[in-house]
Parts: C-alpha cells; sequence; structure tokens
C-alpha cells in the first residue's frame, strides 16, 4: 500500500543516503590525510643532518626537510577543510535523517488509517452477510 507520504518518504530517504555517502567518503579522506601526516611526521624525524662532509650534501638534506614541511603542512591545511567539511556533512545528515524520520512517521500513522478503514469495512461486509444470511434463515423458518 502507498500513500500520500510514499513518493516524499522515497525522496527524503534518497536525499539522507547521498549525504551519508558523501560523509563517509569525507571521513576516509580524513582518516587517509591523518595517516599521511603521520608518516609525513615520520619521515621528518627520521631525515638526519649530516655532522661533516660537502656543503651540497648538507644543502640537500635541508631541501629535503623543508619540502617534507610544506608537504605536512599542506596536508595540515587539507585536513583543516576536510575536517570543517565532516563536520558540515554530520550536520546536514543529521538534519535529512529528522526529515526522513518525520516523513515515515505519517506515512506509517497514514498506512495504519488505511488498514484500520479496510478492517472496518470489512466488519461492516461481514455483518452485512451475517444479517442477509439470518434474514434468509428467518424466511424459510416463517415459510415452513
Amino acid at each position: 500500500m502507498k500513500s500520500q507520504f510514499s513518493k516524499i518518504a522515497k525522496i527524503r530517504k534518497q536525499k539522507r543516503d547521498a549525504i551519508e555517502r558523501e560523509l563517509h567518503k569525507s571521513q576516509n579522506k580524513e582518516r587517509m590525510l591523518n595517516h599521511k601526516i603521520a608518516a609525513l611526521y615520520d619521515e621528518i624525524s627520521s631525515v638526519e643532518i649530516p655532522k661533516e662532509g660537502m656543503i651540497s650534501l648538507l644543502l640537500m638534506v635541508g631541501e629535503q626537510k623543508s619540502i617534507l614541511n610544506r608537504d605536512k603542512k599542506r596536508c595540515e591545511q587539507e585536513l583543516f577543510v576536510v575536517q570543517r567539511n565532516t563536520k558540515q556533512l554530520q550536520s546536514e545528515y543529521k538534519k535529512a535523517h529528522v526529515e526522513y524520520e518525520k516523513i515515515k512517521y505519517l506515512e506509517e500513522q497514514e498506512l495504519q488509517a488505511m488498514i484500520d478503514k479496510l478492517k472496518r469495512e470489512e466488519q461492516l461486509y461481514l455483518d452485512e452477510i451475517s444479517t442477509m444470511l439470518f434474514a434468509g434463515e428467518m424466511r424459510k423458518k416463517g415459510q415452513e
């Protein structure tokens, strides 16, 4: 059975599910960036500045460390943006979920009202049939 809210509920559910998929993507990207930042921290800490040797080696190691620091900073900025997006998506998901639940409740109430109406109609038909059968038997007894 379909109610007047069935189509609306379907649309709200699709919207909620789309937001949920985007939220999962954002959370996965957040985890990936956290792992990448941790790996960059490890890599930066593992770079050792030579104590002696050619100046070009010292400059190369310093440049490598600064590149790693820039990558780390870029990843941290990206992580900040992704975290903000995740929070926004969580808020949108909560709103969409509440809206879906409201419509779903209204749909269930309407369907229950339809079922109750059908049961009342069925009972009326059964009562009518019973009355007709009883009246038919009374006529037979009256004729005998």
